[in-house]
């Protein structure tokens, strides 16, 4: 399939690479950085989607309906997909389309430390799970083709419900971000000055996703701000679990605390691995 790609940040700028697909951003400065890259960026979203079977818009969420309407209207013959965090609202734009439009929405789970084009790259999406959320604008030909589009990029397409797409992104990634930026804030405030001097790997790991744009983060934390509070409750019962146990000096119960979460993490690294749940 011709692909092309609309928006080339990280996301879109890696799909761009990895299908040599043409790609088109509104800012000129990122176009000519995505020349600089090998991705032959068009001027205008209508020259870049004219002749592709497949359109993937990489923008935010709340561009994303818009930028739809558009690539329908450039491309009416193309299968659309998206990228975007968010999927009941994307999903709930489908009806605005025209009757023929064929959308399959989705989302990659890959990432860099490296922001934007300049983190970019043909294998970011290698051997990471890409969601594919079925829309009322997707038929059973349209979902095959954008996993084969996925499996091109590396990736593997595993198909879930808008709901339950976004309701795990509360855990997987806004509950994360939540967490971070409390501990930077946390940190700011009750560690003294000279951090910055000091702070290693530990420290600079565990709140690195704090430092996301402002616009990103408060999409995140308003996407469904009742679930996201009351996972930030879970987050912090165990803290004050952590706290009564430390004030007592018991040392099991600390061990405990830490050996859980080590099997946690490893759980979550290795899914087919160790059990995760608490002895």
């Amino acid at each position: 399939m011709r692909a092309a790609v609309v928006g080339l940040g990280l996301i879109g700028g890696s799909a761009a690479l990895a299908l040599e697909a043409r790609g088109y951003d509104r800012d000129a400065r990122t176009r000519a950085r995505a020349r600089e890259r090998g991705i032959e960026a068009a001027e205008s979203l209508w020259e870049a989607v004219r002749g592709a079977e497949v359109v993937l818009i990489a923008v935010p969420t709340d561009e994303t309906p818009a930028l739809l309407l558009q690539a329908a209207a450039a491309a009416p013959a193309a299968l659309l997909t998206d990228a975007s965090s968010l999927k009941r609202p994307v999903a709930a734009s489908a009806a605005a389309l025209p009757p023929t439009t064929r959308f399959v929405a989705g989302h990659p789970m890959a990432g860099s430390k490296t922001p934007g084009l300049d983190g970019a790259r043909a294998d970011l999406f290698h051997g990471r799970p890409w969601l594919i959320v079925p829309t009322e604008r997707s038929d059973v030909h349209a979902i095959d083709s954008v996993q084969s589009l996925v499996r091109r990029m590396g990736a593997h397409p595993v198909i879930v419900e808008p709901d339950r797409h976004d309701a795990l992104m509360t855990w997987i990634s806004h509950l994360p971000h939540a967490v971070a930026s409390a501990l930077a804030r946390a940190v700011s405030t009750g560690g003294g000055t000279g951090l910055d001097r000091f702070a290693g790997p530990g420290l600079l790991d565990s709140t690195r996703i704090a430092d996301t744009p402002a616009g990103l983060a408060l999409e995140r934390a308003l996407a469904n701000p009742k679930a996201l509070a009351a996972a930030i409750e879970s987050v912090r019962a165990e803290l004050e679990d952590l706290a009564a146990s430390l004030r007592a000096g018991s040392a099991s119960r600390v061990q405990d605390f830490f050996e859980n979460a080590a099997r946690t993490r490893r759980a979550l690294e290795n899914p087919g691995g160790s059990s995760s749940k608490r002895s």
